[in-house]
């Protein structure tokens, strides 16, 4: 298979790397948009197969061709977290706080730049957000902050165990209004941890409880549990292409 084509951009000084499908150059069809943390780690081809296994779908017809847009943080830590919190990594310190401004920019200001730069279908149905760890997380907050400009969402390994989280979907007046959710992670992730990242699974499973209890269905929200007793990309990573042919599955 010929290798992907690829956009460096950078928009309000944040840089980012653009996977145009196969194909892009020679039509006028419009795509589904699926905007990636961490300047798209996962479907980065040096760290996994992930969007090799993308694109052979899509080629089967297996999966639509996506436009992926991976966005680099100018500091994970703060930008990925909705509250200021003990930070579990440097103990003493605080982080936390600027998600409600990255998830502002993500739907006020990056969609409509890529809107009008692509031939995207910018439609919630749409339109994907993804993310690792506090990516996951980001990515579920940004998303049901905005229901109506992000409609499928993955959550790979999501740190829901970070402070405060679970009490924010609790008050949160959700809005089943066609949305979908993919979340995985490890069965054991956190086990033996004695900070913050102990409640990972826990709270991992109370979303998912929660959500089915407001609106969501088992059609609509998945949980994977795999094995795994340790916080892994390389094991949450080979869910990607599963969890897309899920989120954009024909209705």
């Amino acid at each position: 298979m010929s290798q992907p084509s690829v956009l460096h951009d950078t928009f309000n000084e944040r840089q980012l790397l653009i996977y145009l499908p196969d194909g892009y150059a020679d039509s006028d069809q419009r795509y589904p948009v699926v905007y990636l943390q961490d300047s798209g780690d996962l479907i980065e081809p040096n760290d996994s197969d992930t969007l090799l296994k993308v694109r052979e779908l899509t080629a089967k017809g297996e999966l639509p061709g996506m436009i992926f847009v991976g966005v680099a943080s100018f500091d994970r830590n703060d930008e990925y977290t909705p509250f200021v919190s003990p930070n579990v990594f440097e103990p003493g310190k605080m982080f936390g706080g600027n998600a409600s401004v990255y998830a502002r920019f993500l739907a006020n200001e990056l969609k409509p730049y890529i809107d009008s730069k692509l031939r995207t279908l910018p439609d919630r149905e749409h339109t994907g957000i993804m993310g690792f760890s506090f990516g996951g997380l980001i990515s579920v907050y940004t998303a049901f902050a905005y229901p109506d400009f992000f409609g499928r969402i993955g959550s790979f390994s999501g740190s829901f165990w970070f402070p405060g989280i679970i009490e924010w979907l609790e008050q949160l007046p959700i809005r089943q209004t066609g949305q979908r959710l993919y979340m995985n992670l490890g069965h054991a992730e956190g086990a033996g941890r004695t900070n913050g990242q102990q409640w990972m699974v826990p709270n991992s499973k109370k979303v998912y409880e929660l959500l089915l209890q407001n609106g969501f269905t088992e059609s609509t929200v998945r949980q994977v549990i795999y094995e795994s007793e340790y916080h892994s990309f390389d094991l949450g990573v080979q869910y990607v292409p599963d969890a897309l042919q899920w989120l954009f599955r024909a209705e």
